[in-house]
């Protein structure tokens, strides 16, 4: 065999640590590419509105003080109320809360299971919203649940919310629970053992529910009496046969109030009752109506 000069052999050794530095490069950007493609967001801008998150923040009715800890609330999701969910979230934030339980409609009543939830995080103009996995993970393996992005990437439920409560506490996670109106009485029974028997002074289950829609303001206004009468005394049959006239989920509403009654939350506050017929000074058009609500013990 041929013995190399040492000039060919400093030849080769250059050839080998370009060569070297090429892969490591592109192992390196394969990596880099998989590392940011792990830190995808759902982007929360679409539902978004700075002016009514503005308008919130100096509209909510700041002489309101709640000095017990909250366990649950009821929030709207159209932003027109955006006081209501200013001042709820900010009464949450307040407290040492590391959780929320974010229960909302399936608004598109899409996807392969009665429940979905997700696992990635939400892109806010106050910051990233990241979800609390291990508690997604606990809900993850019943069969009526399913990790879907995609359906809650379109979910303003879900979305609207976030900015409000990252302008508030951006360090907060969420554990993001999209229902479907096909939902089993077994199902929201299961759901919310399952949501009691994990929460507790650092977590807090919010229902995103508008309620009554379509109506005038004095009809919409008749039909809250009654829904405000069905959860006060957790009438859970006559609120799962209600209709868009009275929520838009009874599910959500459901599966909260069964989860406070067994996580001995069931003092209600109702702070905010109204409609956009009141708010908009429209009372013959079709209105959408609001409640504002914490649970304590």
């Amino acid at each position: 065999m041929k013995r190399l000069s040492g000039k060919s052999v400093f030849i080769v050794i250059i050839a080998f640590f370009v060569v070297g530095i090429s892969y490591f490069g592109s192992v390196r950007q394969e990596t880099f590419g998989m590392k940011e493609k792990t830190l995808v967001k759902h982007e929360t801008r679409r539902f978004f509105d700075e002016y009514l998150l503005r308008k919130g923040l100096f509209a909510k009715k700041k002489q309101i003080k709640n000095q017990k800890s909250i366990y649950g609330a009821i929030v709207p999701h159209h932003l027109l109320a955006s006081f209501i969910i200013s001042h709820i979230f900010e009464l949450i934030a307040n407290q040492n809360v590391e959780t929320i339980i974010l229960l909302s409609p399936n608004h598109y009543d899409i996807g392969n299971t009665p429940v979905v939830m997700g696992k990635i995080g939400w892109n806010t103009p106050y910051g990233i919203i990241k979800p609390d996995i291990e508690i997604i993970n606990i809900f993850a393996h019943k069969d009526y649940i399913s990790i879907d992005d995609e359906i809650l990437d379109n979910e303003h439920g879900i979305a609207g919310l976030l900015p409000f409560l990252a302008y508030y506490k951006n360090d907060i996670k969420v554990v993001p629970i999209a229902l479907r109106q096909n939902m089993t009485k077994d199902q929201l029974n299961d759901l919310s053992r399952s949501i009691a028997d994990i929460s507790d002074d650092k977590t807090v289950v919010v229902a995103s529910v508008d309620f009554s829609h379509y109506l005038t303001s004095a009809q919409a206004q008749k039909n809250d009496e009654e829904t405000q009468d069905a959860m006060e005394n957790y009438n859970i049959d006559k609120i799962l046969q209600m209709n868009s006239d009275y929520m838009d989920s009874p599910q959500a509403i459901v599966v909260l109030l069964q989860a406070m009654k067994l996580d001995n939350a069931k003092s209600m506050d109702f702070l905010y009752h109204t409609n956009s017929g009141k708010l908009m000074n429209d009372l013959y058009g079709k209105t959408t109506s609001y409640f504002g609500v914490i649970f304590t013990k």
